[in-house]
């Protein structure tokens, strides 16, 4: 990459960070917390919290209506780039998840960079899943039918919760659905495929993560593709998100693999629409749709 571009990238990633964080933050959770008017009615939303190494951590429980006094789960983490959002920006998400699946649904909060430098936020993922698994009868889960979810970011967590279960105990994690996954946050990747795939302001989101991760090394999705990958589903924005180009090489790379996978995208959503449900429909179908798929997949295994 030339001098000149480089010193672009870094400019506008310097921008973004001296206009302050945490007024990112507040204007994320602004446009997009508690705005969805028409969210199913669930049986019970219990508050929680479980025990990580940074400290506690938030988590919520959503238990649909026709959920069976002992079920199936999915532990669900948020994206944000690991930087931005938290329970609150997903919880509409997850009560459609959560309704859509018929089964429990618990978000779990995690550390965010850079104030809890990465890879704490997998630390937590993985304190989380313990936890799960600790409190399962508490909480009136099954611990032998378990998924997990995630979008963007936190769609990274569940992927590597899933896959780090899985090579414990073989099928610990049923499936894994993903919403627009970061599959990996390398700048040379991006920087080869920036004209081809019009993945401009994905690389300078990527940039912008980097810089708060403090450029730490968070390995490819795609270097633990193989038997411990469970059944995967996968949505994305198609042209519009910048990580679409990702998920199809990652699902070319479950499928060479011999691991069941579907990927459905959505032409003209962009990425992160699936929080949008209060002005979306194909937001509401996104997460219906993938409810209804890690559903049926617990329950009875198709």
């Amino acid at each position: 990459m030339n001098a000149p571009l480089t010193s672009v990238f870094a400019e506008r990633v310097a921008g973004a960070h001296r206009f302050g964080l945490e007024r990112v933050r507040r204007a994320v959770r602004f446009a997009i917390a508690h705005r969805d008017r028409k969210l199913p009615r669930l049986a019970q939303i219990r508050n929680l919290d479980y025990p990580a190494a940074s400290g506690k951590r938030a988590a919520r429980l959503y238990v649909p209506m026709r959920a069976p006094v002992v079920g199936p789960a999915i532990l669900f983490f948020h994206g944000g780039g690991f930087v931005i959002s938290d329970i609150e920006t997903h919880d509409a998400l997850c009560q459609r998840l959560a309704d859509a699946a018929g089964v429990r649904v618990v978000s779990a909060a995690y550390g965010l960079a850079p104030e809890h430098p990465f890879p704490s936020q997998i630390d937590d993922a993985r304190a989380a899943f313990a936890w799960l698994l600790d409190q399962a009868a508490e909480l009136g889960i099954d611990p032998d039918r378990l998924a997990v979810a995630g979008d963007s970011a936190g769609a990274y967590l569940a992927a590597t919760v899933a896959n780090e279960a899985n090579v414990r105990r073989a099928g610990a994690v049923k499936a894994q659905g993903l919403f627009y996954p970061l599959v990996h946050l390398d700048d040379e990747i991006w920087a080869q495929t920036l004209l081809r795939d019009a993945r401009l302001i994905g690389r300078l989101a990527v940039a912008y993560i980097n810089v708060q991760l403090a450029n730490a090394h968070a390995p490819s999705l795609l270097d633990a593709v193989g038997p411990a990958t469970p059944p995967t589903f996968l949505v994305s924005g198609a042209l519009l998100d910048p990580v679409h180009p990702d998920a199809v090489t990652y699902a070319r790379a479950l499928e060479a693999a011999g691991v069941p996978v579907e990927l459905k995208a959505y032409p003209g959503q962009a990425h992160g629409f699936v929080n949008f449900t209060h002005v979306l429909p194909a937001a509401v179908e996104a997460v219906a749709t993938l409810g209804a798929r890690l559903g049926k997949a617990l329950r009875d295994g198709a």
